[in-house]
């Protein structure tokens, strides 16, 4: 079943729009944000090789930026990034960042090591904000719960306003075919010598 998510847009963030200018200061109520944790892992099947990982956001507040590179192993552990705001926990490369509007990023197995097929998981989870019941609904979150190939997986982040926090994990798993075994060569025995009597005459 498609893993998507339903998300509330919030109409009360239509208000902001009629609050003046010179109100937003002292006293005034500061946007909200909302925790976004981004977390990429990678799984290896059979005697793998190094790959790489993609990742282009865009409207993410202070989150990934376009083209961040994560790098990983023969054994799928992450080794290095272009982008410092990732870290590796718990096996993966995890960006968490505080943000107000909504984004989007996709995900991509740029350098899959020579794999001979390739697939991904996608997990997306928030919780939202108290808002009335009486809302225009939009879809967020993974487009599928997995798929083949090597991507891009898109993930939609709703804004501040429709969730207190979200996290998506996206898994490439890379699966490599067996060497090819060599047949065994018969072990040919060598000619036996036959000592020839010497005769003295």
């Amino acid at each position: 079943m498609s893993k998507v998510v339903r998300r509330v847009v919030v109409v009360a963030a239509l208000a902001l729009v009629a609050v003046p200018f010179s109100a937003v200061g002292s006293g005034a109520q500061e946007l909200p944000s909302d925790e976004v944790t981004l977390t990429v892992k990678k799984v290896v099947v059979g005697t793998g090789a190094p790959s790489t990982v993609t990742v282009d956001c865009s409207a993410v507040e202070a989150g990934a930026q376009a083209g961040v590179e994560l790098g990983f192993d023969a054994q799928g552990n992450p080794t290095t990034t272009t982008d410092d705001e990732f870290v590796i926990l718990n096996g993966g490369w995890v960006n968490r960042f505080n943000a107000e509007t909504a984004g989007e990023c996709d995900y991509t197995e740029t350098v899959t090591g020579g794999a001979s097929s390739t697939a991904w998981t996608c997990d997306y989870t928030f919780v939202p904000v108290e808002v009335p019941e009486a809302q225009q609904i939009e879809q967020a979150g993974c487009p599928a719960e997995s798929g083949t190939g090597v991507g891009p997986v898109h993930v939609q982040y709703p804004s501040a306003f429709e969730v207190s926090s979200q996290a998506s994990t996206v898994t490439f798993t890379n699966t490599f075919d067996p060497a090819p075994v060599q047949p065994v060569q018969p072990i040919t025995p060598a000619p036996q010598v036959v000592a020839q009597p010497a005769f003295t005459g």
